[in-house]
């Protein structure tokens, strides 16, 4: 590999460490915090939490659904649901092309057959692949942001898959901090029902890819051995 690709796989992983160094050092602000802020801010309240959601799905252990709950209890289901939609697709759009820029050349220029078949079939279904993976809560948000921008997914697929495929936990994870003071209420109940049920969903879902990529991993290796 040519020794820009180095440099900037080089930099992509200072930023990646730099930014776990520096959330586990700070933390995050409590909900009662966030809640003072947020009320001092009057208008601008909506923008402010919007760029914070922005900055926070850029790092590497985001805490993306907590703070989709906690805006749920803030702002109330519309204007939460509306402005972590905006926020997440923009920061996911970000990440993914922070992470395409630096780190897919060194990706690019490994020569593991496991990784380019991986990378092949990832983008063969890039719209579908990337519209699964935001629909399954057990995936972490902003790994996988980082994570398809080393693929070869094009970026309009992965926009389009990522808008579409955060609306239902979105819209979960959204009501159980709106409705999360009345747990007997029914928007609360159908929330966690709608929660347990794309976890469950998601648990049957990656254990079918698992075992189609483990067949589809021994397939190759058949193939690609010596005649």
């Amino acid at each position: 590999m040519k020794r820009s690709t180095y440099l900037k796989a080089g930099i992509f992983v200072l930023l990646i460490v730099t930014a776990v160094v520096v959330q586990v050092s700070i933390g995050l602000p409590s909900r009662a915090e966030l809640q003072s802020v947020l009320d001092g801010l009057g208008a601008i309240a909506v923008p402010v939490f919007i760029l914070a959601y922005i900055g926070a799905s850029l790092l590497p252990i985001g805490p993306s659904a907590v703070l989709t709950i906690v805006g749920g209890a803030l702002l109330g289901f519309a204007v939460a649901f509306a402005s972590v939609l905006v926020a997440a697709v923009i920061g996911s759009t970000i990440g993914f092309l922070i992470s395409r820029s630096l780190g897919r050349e060194a990706i690019q220029g490994l020569s593991n057959e496991r990784v380019r078949d991986l990378d092949a079939r990832v983008s063969a279904h890039g719209f579908g692949a990337v519209l699964l993976a935001r629909m399954v809560p057990l995936i972490p948000f902003t790994t996988s942001n980082y994570a398809f921008g080393l693929t070869s997914i094009p970026l309009t697929p992965y926009v389009l898959g990522t808008a579409l495929g955060i609306v239902p936990g979105t819209a979960v994870y959204v009501a159980v901090g709106a409705y999360g003071a009345e747990p007997t209420s029914p928007p609360f109940l159908i929330a966690i029902g709608a929660l347990v049920l794309l976890t469950v969903v998601g648990l049957m879902r990656s254990r079918r890819e698992g075992r189609a990529a483990r067949g589809g991993g021994s397939h190759a290796d058949a193939d690609g051995g010596p005649a």
